[in-house]
């Protein structure tokens, strides 16, 4: 079988134009870049001339208008391509190479998407279970939105989010000796799986020499599974009799839009699983960082246990959290670091809640195929005004406070955050996935006695840096990762989209929000401890996601960009 299959409408090439276009503007690859007053912006990758109508919106985020973006060509302008960014911006390189590669299987993909899979509409409808397939668009920023290396064509329409097919995880037993897990109680397995499967299992350890009292059940994604069997080293544990494969296990599951995260077909309730793929998508191989999966439970408790400290969290702040309760690896010190891991995590629809009352961030600044905004029900019903207000309470200020008044930072883009709405109006936020992404400053934790020592758990916190793994150096790197997450990259997309369909200047949606985080500081005396973090600074850094691919082997610092709440005091 072919890689591919030729897609007959090519649709998505101009969305990753102007993505990578984009990205590259506000990562300050381009020289004598100029914007005129008829919204044209012109430009120079080295020493080749571009131009755009586009804006510059807020968080120094370019906007450019799909298809308008031309290349001077002698004389002439015309049309711009992928590939004349690419040769224009970067000598050739292996990077440049995966990059190129990556743009282009973005593209097949969403092709690929298009074509066979019909567009969901009226999606503020739909409960959070069918929005994790429904909300396919993929990373706004970042070009190489559905990159993901090594999928063919038949992988993407099974195991991609989008087709919301339903397949079952692959069993493999390894041997005591090569597992870690942490389990949160002995019947963990019959938990999960229901007593008559694990039954199932327990007879196939023992007819397959694998028996549970001495091996360790790993649940693999199929595809990582397929990947798995032409390397020397998992063929040399299966060769050797240290693992053992047992055919699929449990129930069907299918892709949340996080694609390697897994949602329980049969009760949406069940577990979430998180699992390793060898697979780039974005900037990063979407394996699991072992270290970060050992430490996975301890972090969600300590999490819940901040939030029970302080009751401005159910009162004011309403955030909830979908707690990451058991975690396995296998393989540590291997070639397979990171390869052989999953994660058990809370679903949202154990959390009670109707399911149509639950919708993921990012789904706020996405439009409709007919091109309608998906929350324009929710702002003709509740008005523009009040809609915002409330938001930016719920959305915003648990965030803030937690990272504030306690010290600790989420990752809180628009996937990992899931806003609590009735009929679109918004009353509380739910957290999830912080096993690699949550950090902290110590010298700032409001409960220092609460805080696990996660060397104590896994011996590669032991002698590791700040700014390494969770630990921060300053209030800065804090609020580098928090700011970045809920506004540069995910809240900046809403306030693009308020500006284009309803006329709300940018410049006033950030400034509301810095208001409110002013007069926060005010109400709770936290003035002092707000200003540490300096997050009204004229400039911030933000992370150079495109630079990354362009140039992995350089430190990455961030580039600094305009801070929208610089201003926006009033």
């Amino acid at each position: 079988m072919s890689l591919h299959e030729t897609v007959s409408r090519a649709t998505s090439a101009p969305r990753v134009l102007r993505q990578l276009c984009e990205a590259l503007l506000c990562e300050g690859w381009a020289a004598a870049l100029q914007l005129d007053r008829g919204q044209t912006l012109s430009w120079s990758f080295r020493r080749t001339q571009f131009r755009a109508r586009g804006r510059r919106g807020a968080f120094g985020r370019y906007r450019l208008q799909e298809g308008s973006i031309e290349i001077r060509d002698g004389l002439t302008w015309r049309p711009a391509s992928t590939a004349d960014v690419l040769a224009a911006v970067a000598d050739p390189s292996p990077a440049l190479d995966i990059l190129r590669a990556d743009l282009q299987h973005t593209e097949h993909l969403s092709d690929l998407t298009a074509l066979h899979i019909p567009a969901a509409t009226r999606r503020h409808r739909l409960g959070i279970s069918a929005l994790e397939t429904a909300l396919h668009e993929g990373h706004p920023y970042h070009p190489c939105y559905k990159a993901r290396s090594g999928f063919t064509d038949a992988d993407h329409l099974a195991y991609g989010p989008e087709g919301g097919q339903t397949f079952r995880l692959t069993g493999v037993l390894f041997h005591q000796s090569l597992v870690q897990q942490v389990l949160p109680s002995p019947d963990f397995w019959e938990h999960e799986l229901g007593r008559k499967e694990w039954q199932r299992i327990t007879a196939l350890a023992e007819r397959n020499g694998a028996p549970l009292d001495s091996f360790r059940l790993l649940p693999l994604h199929p595809w990582q599974h397929a990947k798995l069997q032409s390397d020397p080293l998992f063929t040399k544990w299966r060769n050797a009799g240290r693992l053992a494969e047992i055919g699929p296990i449990g129930t069907p599951c299918r892709a949340t839009q996080s694609i390697r995260t897994l949602m329980n077909a049969a009760d949406p309730a069940r577990a979430h699983v998180k699992t390793a793929m060898a697979m780039r998508n974005t900037s990063s191989l979407r394996t699991l960082a072992p270290e970060s999966v050992a430490v996975a439970p301890a972090i969600s408790n300590w999490l819940a246990q901040v939030l029970d400290s302080d009751p401005l969290f159910t009162s004011r702040y309403p955030l909830t959290i979908l707690p990451e309760y058991a975690a396995i690896t296998a393989g540590r010190g291997t070639v397979l670091d990171g390869h052989l891991a999953a994660i058990w995590r809370q679903s949202p629809q154990a959390l009670g809640l109707p399911a149509e009352h639950m919708m993921p961030v990012n789904g706020l600044a996405l439009t409709d195929p007919d091109g309608r905004p998906l929350i324009a029900p929710w702002i003709e019903t509740h008005g523009l005004d009040a809609w915002l207000a409330r938001l930016i309470e719920v959305a915003v200020l648990p965030v803030w406070h937690l990272m504030a008044a306690h010290g600790i930072g989420l990752e809180a883009h628009g996937q990992n955050l899931i806003l609590h709405h009735e009929d679109g109006w918004p009353t509380g936020l739910i957290a999830r996935d912080f096993h690699e992404s949550l950090e902290y400053v110590p010298e700032l934790l409001s409960r220092p006695d609460l805080c696990p020592d996660l060397a104590q758990i896994d011996p590669a916190y032991k002698h590791a840096p700040p700014d390494k793994f969770h630990r921060m150096s300053s209030a800065e790197e804090l609020r580098w990762l928090v700011m970045d997450t809920l506004f540069v990259f995910n809240l900046a997309d809403l306030s693009d989209l308020l500006q284009h369909h309803y006329g709300l200047a940018e410049a006033t949606f950030w400034r509301r929000v810095r208001t409110r985080l002013d007069r926060y500081a005010a109400e709770h005396g936290m003035q002092g401890r707000q200003a540490a973090f300096a997050p009204f600074t004229p400039q911030i850094r933000a992370e150079s996601l495109i630079s990354r691919k362009l140039d992995p082997d350089k430190p990455q610092h961030g580039h600094l960009i305009a801070n929208a709440l610089a201003t926006g005091k009033g």
